[in-house]
């Protein structure tokens, strides 16, 4: 028996705006996330576009093709330089944010992490929305940064953030 998996193609095919990303050959769909979730990703969009100006900073959905089997769509992207504002596939962020939820921490902890720095994103910041902590990951490694602890970019010049002021 043979197990299907869906490609780029196959996403290509499903309606505008359907909720869903393709994760190593598989559709997985989420529910929309919480007020409080959505308030966090406006607070960093917010916070990013303001230094480095709208165009290098979008919030999900925005659909990255990682690769043939991988499509994602992190609650926050950013580009050192801005994509062309009509692209189908966005290109690889050089940092993605993605803000932890019960139903997906685990998944966004390991798997997604591991395809963000695979395929070359420099950063991907994980914020835990319950403690503040946010976790920095890289291509050398990781680092947590506790709720009163400033966390910083090397990403991006001069990007920091306090979780404990994120989150409250």
């Amino acid at each position: 028996m043979t197990e299907t998996r869906f490609t780029i193609r196959d996403y290509e095919r499903l309606p505008e705006g359907f909720p869903c990303q393709l994760i190593e050959g598989d559709f997985v769909k989420q529910p929309s996330p919480r007020f409080g979730h959505q308030r966090i990703v406006s607070r960093l969009v917010h916070m990013i576009a303001e230094k480095y100006g709208p165009d290098c900073v979008v919030p999900a959905p925005i659909d990255i093709a990682l690769d043939d089997f991988n499509v994602v769509q992190p609650d926050v992207a950013v580009w050192a330089t801005p994509p062309a504002r009509d692209v189908r596939w966005a290109p690889i962020p050089t940092l993605v944010i993605e803000v932890l939820s019960p139903s997906t921490a685990a998944g966004d902890r390991t798997q997604k992490t591991r395809l963000y720095v695979t395929a070359g994103v420099v950063e991907v910041w994980l914020v835990e929305p319950d403690t503040g902590a946010i976790e920095i990951h890289t291509p050398g490694g990781s680092k947590r940064y506790e709720a009163h602890e400033l966390a910083t970019s090397d990403a991006l010049v001069e990007f920091s953030v306090c979780g404990r002021d994120l989150c409250s």
